[in-house]
């Protein structure tokens, strides 16, 4: 299992120049195509996503936003989820800058699954037991990331 630590990562530019990401963790096939990404973004004005065609997010809000999903506001606390397509129109408002855990997973590849857990569990706590790609420190919090094969389509 790969620990990823994002202060070490220097951010780049997202594709379409509305903010900035940090890239923790990538698997591409041989064709170039991205298999899986693991990225924290950091958040610090109101911008659209990036297209990613092909792509399905799992998104992790570390902080206070409201995402616009296809029109559709959700307002999401630390720790809050969504699901989107790579293809869906979604762009971020926020009170104050903030960051945001993105697993990025091929779709009809793998899936994707993310549990935030205390950076420093209380007495007695332990780290659950699974199969966790890689561990996100993301300072108070860690993330266990998990990706999971899909079978393949016999057709």
């Amino acid at each position: 299992m790969m620990v990823l630590d994002p202060a070490r990562v220097v951010p780049s530019p997202w594709r379409n120049g509305g903010g900035a990401t940090r890239e923790l963790a990538v698997s591409t096939a041989p064709c170039g195509n991205i298999l899986w990404r693991i990225s924290v973004a950091d958040l610090d004005r109101d911008a659209a996503f990036s297209v990613f065609p092909g792509m399905d997010r799992l998104f992790t809000a570390l902080g206070t936003l409201r995402l616009i999903v296809d029109g559709s506001p959700v307002d999401m606390l630390a720790g809050c989820q969504m699901r989107f397509t790579g293809e869906t129109p979604v762009s971020v408002s926020l009170p104050a800058p903030t960051r945001a855990l993105n697993v990025m997973t091929r779709r009809g590849f793998c899936h994707a699954e993310v549990a935030l857990r205390r950076a420093h569990p209380a007495s007695g706590e332990s780290a659950p037991e699974g199969s966790a790609v890689a561990t996100v420190d993301l300072d108070e919090v860690l993330a266990d990331v998990r990706l999971f094969l899909l079978p393949k389509d016999p057709r």
